[in-house]
């Protein structure tokens, strides 16, 4: 009787340390499933469309309409003031007026001016029309827009630097290769961060 209590004790104990296996096994595997499902969530953060303000001031039609006109005023600073201020107001004609005016402005400094701008802006926006001064006769511009693409910490940045990446300028094409790399690092190192934050982030907590 003493043999078989025993016995019945002994197989007590390995069917508890069986299932505490298979438990702290499952528990693991559960951590793990959790902790790829936030990876993958930060995997998934594109660019938005635009910048949302909390506030933007209104003005009237005609201010509007009268800043619309200035931006082909005669002096530079002008045209380079007014576009600021509709990009600013967020006017549905900033965009197609900062197109119009990367395209066909005369003064190197109103387009430096507009892609230093559009570089604080980190949008899907900005950044295509940071691509179109990308095809812009002026080396220096081109160069700049690089350098303001380069700042993009997003694979769409990578993407809209192709065209650089291409050009017939071996400098530009040089200074597009070190902002893809620049923007690959940027990527990469707030992507460690963020893992090891989660790494080191208990799945649950006890309030």
């Amino acid at each position: 009787m003493k043999w078989f209590l025993m016995l019945l004790i002994f197989i007590s104990g390995i069917y508890y340390l069986v299932n505490q296996h298979r438990r702290e096994a499952a528990r693991k595997e559960m951590v793990q499933l959790a902790k790829k499902g936030q990876i993958k969530a930060l995997e998934e953060a594109p660019l938005p469309v635009k910048t949302e303000k909390a506030y933007v001031m209104k003005f009237s039609l005609q201010t509007i309409k009268t800043l619309r006109a200035l931006t082909e005023d005669a002096n530079e600073k002008v045209r380079y003031a007014s576009a600021e201020l509709l990009w600013q107001l967020q006017d549905e004609s900033a965009p197609a007026v900062i197109k119009n005016m990367l395209e066909n402005e005369t003064e190197a400094s109103v387009k430096k001016n507009l892609i230093d701008m559009l570089s604080k802006d980190k949008s899907k926006l900005s950044l295509a029309l940071l691509s179109e001064a990308l095809k812009d006769y002026d080396k220096e511009t081109r160069l700049r827009a690089v350098e303001a693409i380069g700042g993009f910490s997003n694979k769409d940045g990578i993407l809209a630097l192709s065209r650089a990446l291409q050009d017939y300028d071996e400098e530009v094409r040089l200074k597009a290769l070190e902002a893809v790399n620049r923007v690959r690092r940027d990527i990469e190192a707030h992507k460690e961060q963020q893992m090891n934050e989660i790494k080191n982030k208990p799945l649950f907590s006890i309030e």
